[in-house]
């Protein structure tokens, strides 16, 4: 599990915030505020593993959720229950990261805040603050004890191996699902503007190699190996690479323009429709690690409910695992 983008995405859902219609938002808060009048946060919600964890400790872990969520949907049996089962997850794995010593980094943690608040300003941050009626100091709390999580996870997750013989055992299932893919060898010229195209063109045309003519003026990263893209899925490029497949092996295109700029293309050979393992190994093998992952990770998570005692003070009860 990578951690970066996974913070990322956690600070990112807080901008979400800013969509919300200013009335709705009113009108919430203000409903907030009445069932506060006439509820204890303080009182316990649940305990877990003999922690208690108040009314307002659920609260606060829910209350970025409600901020994004439509008012009428609060009340909602399976959103509540969702919400529950996240809070208990959440807290399991909080206990076992402090079982288990796990650390963060907090200067790299405070760097990725600081990027953060210096995308966003400190003004709007500050607007997002009185306007929604948040705390960022709980938000921070709370990323840092998701990036926690994260690494505790990261931990339980870093030693998944897929071998070949299980890649080739799913490649097989996989097989008829795959798609078709027409490789094609090209050769590749790309320029800024016109000009130079028409130059480059006019070059080969003179008995100019290629490989010379692109070293010249390609700007393309390819440019270093003479234009050679070697063989591609010319579905997975530009609208404008098709343009080869019209050609004939061995024949160079004209000046053709896209948004990108002026190119040139020279097909070498089609190899044909092909849905090799050695083409989509590297994708298969994504996919087969991510499979096994999540696998370990419900385990792992089931795992903690099976040896953990979860007792709500209302005495109502929540199915373990993963949903």
């Amino acid at each position: 599990m990578k951690r970066l983008p996974f913070i990322i995405l956690i600070i990112a859902s807080l901008i979400i915030f800013a969509g919300c219609g200013k009335k709705e938002k009113e009108n919430a808060r203000e409903q907030d505020t009445k069932t506060e009048d006439t509820e204890d946060l303080s009182k316990p919600f649940v305990t877990i593993n003999k922690e208690v964890f108040t009314k307002g400790d659920f609260k606060d872990f829910i209350s970025y959720t409600n901020a994004m969520m439509d008012p009428e949907n609060r009340d909602n049996k399976a959103v509540l229950d969702s919400l529950k089962e996240d809070f208990i997850r959440h807290r399991l794995l909080l206990q076992q990261a402090k079982k288990e010593g796990v650390k963060i980094d907090e200067k790299k943690f405070k760097e990725l805040l600081d990027t953060f608040k210096k995308e966003q300003g400190e003004q709007t941050i500050t607007e997002m603050q009185k306007q929604y009626d948040l705390d960022f100091g709980k938000i921070e709390e709370l990323l840092r004890q998701r990036v926690i999580v994260t690494e505790l996870l990261s931990d339980e997750t870093g030693n998944i191996t897929v071998s070949d013989r299980e890649l080739k055992e799913y490649y097989e299932k996989r097989k008829s699902e795959l798609s078709d893919v027409a490789l094609a060898h090209i050769l590749h010229i790309v320029t800024a503007d016109e000009k130079k195209a028409r130059e480059a063109l006019t070059m080969m045309n003179k008995g100019i190699s290629f490989a010379e003519v692109a070293q010249k003026y390609s700007i393309a990263p390819e440019a270093e190996q003479g234009g050679d893209l070697g063989y591609i899925d010319v579905s997975s490029y530009p609208d404008v690479f098709s343009e080869a497949l019209k050609l004939k092996p061995g024949q160079t295109s004209g000046v053709l323009k896209s948004e990108f700029g002026y190119h040139i293309f020279r097909l070498v050979d089609i190899k044909g429709k092909v849905n090799s393992f050695d083409y989509y190994k590297a994708q298969l093998k994504d996919e087969l690690y991510g499979i096994k992952q999540e696998k370990k990770l419900k385990d792992y998570i089931d795992g903690l409910y099976e040896k953990s005692e979860i007792v709500f003070a209302d005495g109502s009860s929540l199915g373990s695992g993963l949903q």
